[in-house]
């Protein structure tokens, strides 16, 4: 089954799947730890063949509670570029969508049973796989795969209220992927200092850039300040 997030802010616009009305949800980290953990930099491994569970060489090997948090906005419908165009094997030129598709239900194949995840889709609207946290179970394994590969890639870039619901869900690690700036719901700033509520709460956050439009800036600091990985590609 599949979840529309809609969250407080109107913007009536075109998601992933058709018009919604995007809220930005209220942050409230109050629950999270208070003292700040610090955080370890990790190294990203191999984007294809790795010998570890990985999405686009961020290493998932031991990750027990992740959010998947990737953007499905029109410009992931152009053609992919560089080293990612030829990840996966496509019998013509991939876009930027079907590059991360095929490496997220690649991901999804192979992380251990009992992961507690989601994925979270962000256009001008927010489609998730659950309305909170879920064990990957083996019985549902193929359902959640369809889920990744059935997203279209359509509309604008709510990234901050995309994040800030992947905060709200209160993983130990977030997967970000998106080739653009956020153009709805709130600027980087914001999600600036959101993501420093939750890094003080010991999240990481891994960032994956594709394409010449990426927010380097920014999706470069979250995974410093976070101890996590940023691949630009």
């Amino acid at each position: 089954m599949r979840f529309l997030l809609l969250v407080g802010l109107v913007v009536t616009s075109a998601g992933c799947r058709g018009s919604v009305h995007v809220r930005p949800p209220v942050l409230d980290l109050r629950a999270r730890a208070s003292v700040r953990v610090e955080a370890r930099p990790r190294a990203p491994v191999a984007l294809d063949a790795a010998e570890v569970v990985e999405f686009f060489g961020v290493p998932l090997e031991g990750a027990e509670d992740v959010v998947f948090v990737l953007d499905c906005s029109g410009s992931m419908a152009s053609f992919a570029e560089g080293r990612i165009a030829s990840i996966k094997a496509h019998a013509q030129t991939p876009t930027k969508m079907q590059v991360a598709q095929e490496e997220l239900a690649d991901a999804l194949a192979k992380l251990p049973e009992g992961t507690r995840m989601n994925v979270v889709f962000f256009s001008a609207g927010l489609e998730a796989l659950a309305p909170e946290m879920t064990p990957l179970e083996e019985a549902a394994r193929e359902g959640y795969i369809g889920f990744v590969r059935e997203t279209v890639a359509y509309g604008q870039t709510a990234l901050v209220p995309a994040m800030r619901t992947a905060f709200l869900m209160n993983p130990r690690q977030i997967v970000l992927l998106s080739d653009g700036l956020g153009n709805i719901g709130g600027d980087s700033d914001d999600l600036l200092r959101d993501a420093q509520e939750a890094i003080r709460g010991g999240v990481r956050i891994d960032t994956i850039g594709i394409g010449a439009g990426q927010d380097a800036q920014l999706l470069g600091r979250l995974a410093a300040d976070s101890g996590g990985v940023y691949q630009a590609l």
